[in-house]
């Protein structure tokens, strides 16, 4: 007798989604402020200085603008009430408000740069559905609004979503295709699903902010006596963040994202079949760039569907002219057995560092260095030599290096690298300037360097 095992299946499923859900995405100030840092290096931060120079990099001395202040909602006064009568309030604040000032704020500008391409959006969704805008401040604290991100407990999109999460909202999830990191999509969601957790706990900001990064069982069972230190000091870097945001003049670079995407473009095959990323690690593109660019398409072959039936590559650099980096046509009948097979390295993992960091660096997924390396979880200690079967990014950039407390913002100016410049050619132009001041002082490897790129000099 045949029996259908589709009941079996809905209890697997329904048990799947009632569990306990992972814990919080980013659970502690020092890892969010490593990946923030890890931003510098990221081309579209070099994309928006080439258009407009020193709108993200350039140090700046905070702004106090208290006659330009925006008024805050009831529900954002309410949640800071509540963060400052936690434990330990204004310790975990001045920890998380230094996290955001030091290094002439780059912290503070770059997470704001990269929320400004969905920023407006989002708070149109926000009030469309009568939702405190406020809530934009939530993806900035977990991801820095990283489209690309995955991290642990296999959370992903700029808000971190946990997969029991989105398929209850509908989003789908399969493999080579991830709908968290799609902005039309994501939007829309994480309203339903504050409105949700709202109707869940009407009295509580706090308990609404936990339930959306940990889970309903969470902020249920929240306690502020019982919260623990990695969390609290993750809800002050909100606090904060909320307050900062208002508080000080910034510029928006919603235009500059603007011109910047006039110049990709949407590229695809004539024929069937599937493109493959790793066809770019041979032809001297961004590698990294182009994934973090095409976030949905969550594995090496790419699997075109009728939301996104083309690949977004920055056209005139990469496809345009006789010299172009990238022939369509090449890679439309590309297929990775034409290659030889990826190269093994070893990865140090450095402070701060979570698995989620690493895979974004070289452009694979959590699971694959899982896999490399027999790993059972998320867990990483500091020293650890993972085995990496990827292409090594040209540049891996270290943790930022320590520089003292009472270090000036202007204790070093910026240079912009010209064609045919080293470290070694740019400390020779400055005469106070020894090679191994410019290597300290910086974080890109000299192989790195490249034309249009800022080096830090230090000052006299």
């Amino acid at each position: 007798m045949l029996i259908s095992t589709r009941p079996f299946s809905l209890i697997l499923l329904c048990c799947f989604l009632l569990g306990n859900q992972p814990g919080i995405a980013q659970p502690d100030l020092r890892r969010w402020a490593v990946m923030i840092s890890d931003f510098e290096g990221h081309g579209w931060v070099n994309d928006m200085e080439r258009i407009e120079p020193g709108c993200i990099l350039n140090p700046i001395v905070p702004e106090l603008t208290v006659e330009q202040w925006r008024e805050l909602s009831p529900w954002a006064n309410a949640l800071i009430s509540e963060l400052e009568a936690l434990p330990l309030a204004e310790h975990h604040a001045d920890r998380a408000l230094d996290r955001l000032l030091e290094n002439g704020m780059m912290r503070f500008k770059l997470v704001h740069a990269q929320s400004d391409r969905h920023r407006s959006a989002m708070e149109t969704q926000l009030d469309a559905h009568e939702l405190p805008l406020e809530w934009v401040i939530l993806p900035m604290a977990l991801t820095g609004w990283d489209n690309s991100y995955y991290g642990p407990g296999r959370r992903a999109g700029p808000w971190a979503m946990d997969m029991p999460t989105a398929f209850s909202l509908g989003l789908t999830i399969r493999r080579g295709w991830d709908e968290r990191h799609l902005p039309e999509r994501m939007g829309p969601a994480a309203c339903r699903r504050i409105l949700d957790i709202q109707s869940e706990f009407p009295q509580s900001p706090i308990q609404q902010v936990l339930a959306f990064v940990q889970g309903i069982q969470a902020a249920r069972n929240f306690s502020a006596d019982s919260l623990d230190a990695d969390v609290l000091g993750w809800l002050h870097l909100l606090r904060v963040m909320m307050q900062v945001d208002r508080n000080f003049h910034r510029d928006s670079l919603a235009a500059l994202w603007a011109l910047r995407d006039k110049e990709w473009s949407a590229c695809t095959c004539q024929e069937e079949g599937p493109l493959f990323f790793q066809y770019l690690t041979q032809s001297g593109s961004d590698f990294r760039m182009i994934k973090n660019e095409n976030p949905w398409f969550t594995t090496d072959s790419i699997g075109l569907t009728a939301d996104r039936h083309s690949v977004w590559l920055p056209a005139q650099r990469l496809l345009g002219g006789d010299s172009a980096l990238i022939s369509m046509t090449e890679w439309c009948g590309w297929r990775p057995s034409t290659v030889v097979p990826n190269s093994r390295w070893q990865h140090v993992v450095q402070s701060g560092e979570v698995l989620g960091t690493i895979a974004r660096r070289c452009g694979v997924r959590i699971e694959d260095i899982q896999d490399w390396n027999a790993l059972e979880g998320d867990m990483i200690q500091v020293g650890q030599s993972l085995e990496m079967r990827c292409p090594q990014p040209s540049t891996t950039r270290p943790s930022p290096p320590s520089r003292p407390a009472h270090e000036s913002v202007s204790s070093w100016t910026w240079h912009t690298i010209k064609e045919g410049e080293s470290y070694w050619s740019i400390a020779r132009q400055h005469s106070h300037v020894e090679l191994d001041d410019l290597l300290r002082c910086n974080d890109t490897a000299p192989e790195a360097l490249r034309p249009g790129m800022k080096v830090r000099i230090p000052a006299q």
